[in-house]
């Protein structure tokens, strides 16, 4: 079974999302945004935050701040946007970005551009079960099992009467 084809302005959203600076997707967002208008901000804001979990403090009008959002995600886990989102969603903040005016500046280079995705990041492992992790007001520290055995079961001193 072969990959659906990819329409074309999503393949120059994902070159503007791997290839460009941060701080200039944030522009190309926060113009497409801006020209959506606000049932359509509304609705890019409600899949984001069921793909991502988060941003329920912001509403449709926090532009800065759901463009921040959607690039910070994308950058930490390439694709959750682009496949989390729906398609006509999708289609619809590709095409504001890429026509942004920022989005139309960024284009350069999609013709060599190889397409391919960054490999995702490996999940941390848990810490070893022969460790403990210690949180006091100083910050968190890594100390040994034994050390806390040794801290905990110090019987306390016989009191005199």
């Amino acid at each position: 079974m072969r990959p659906r084809a990819e329409p074309e302005v999503v393949r120059e959203y994902r070159h503007l999302l791997r290839t460009a600076p941060a701080d200039w997707q944030e522009t190309a967002h926060r113009h497409a945004l801006t020209a959506l208008g606000p049932a359509v901000r509304a609705a890019v804001l409600a899949q984001v935050r069921r793909v991502l979990l988060t941003g329920y403090r912001f509403g449709p009008d926090d532009v800065h701040a759901v463009a921040r959002l959607i690039v910070l995600a994308e950058r930490r886990a390439p694709r959750i946007v682009l496949d989390g989102l729906s398609a006509d969603v999708l289609l619809t903040l590709a095409r504001a970005a890429t026509s942004s005016p920022t989005g139309r500046m960024l284009r350069a280079g999609i013709d060599v551009w190889d397409g391919h995705e960054p490999p995702r990041a490996p999940e941390e492992l848990p810490p070893h079960p022969r460790t403990a992790w210690s949180t006091t007001e100083f910050g968190t520290s890594l100390a040994s099992p034994d050390l806390v055995v040794a801290w905990t079961t110090v019987p306390p001193p016989l009191r005199r009467p």
